[in-house]
């Protein structure tokens, strides 16, 4: 194969990669910690990852004008959120803007360390902030894991393709 045949655009448009990333299937997410004044933040996710097995590290990527991104210092814990099938609206109220008011009207409690933690989730990682990282417009967050629940009986909520979408129809291996 010839080189050319093997170039590629030096920068792709922003159109032709958010399509791009709307066809990758991803877990949605929440994360919620305390600010200073101690009052509830949190902010749906939808760039989340494992990053290490040991220790066990996950990696979030928020928008650098995230109000609940600066809530989380070096050492900050927060609970990420894998939301369920039927969380669809609390994935959009926690996407807005804004802080504790995300709260209002959520069926939620304070779990691990005093942290907001929201009910019926599909699982929930309890996590410490161990770094940040520039990343473009985004801020990178690596995190260590200190505990996880993860109920079996619930179905995660997934976006593609700009839409929530369930997933108890997919197969689960045998």
């Amino acid at each position: 194969m010839s080189p050319a045949a093997c170039s590629v655009p030096a920068r792709p448009d922003a159109a032709g990669f958010k399509a791009l990333m709307a066809s990758m299937p991803q877990a949605v997410t929440v994360v919620t910690t305390l600010s200073p004044q101690g009052e509830p933040v949190g902010a749906t996710l939808s760039s989340v990852m494992s990053l290490s097995l040991d220790p066990p590290m996950m990696v979030c990527a928020f928008d650098r004008g995230s109000a609940t991104l600066a809530c989380l210092p070096e050492g900050q814990p927060f609970l990420l959120h894998l939301l369920a099938e039927g969380q669809e609206a609390l994935a959009y109220a926690f996407a807005g803007k804004g802080g504790a008011e995300k709260f209002a009207g959520t069926d939620w409690a304070r779990g691990p360390l005093g942290l907001p933690r929201l009910a019926n989730a599909a699982g929930v990682v309890a996590c410490r902030v161990a770094a940040r990282h520039s990343g473009g417009d985004h801020v990178l967050v690596t995190a260590e894991i200190s505990a996880i629940d993860r109920p079996d009986d619930i179905h995660p909520l997934l976006y593609f393709r700009r839409a929530l979408h369930p997933t108890r129809h997919l197969r689960t291996p045998a």
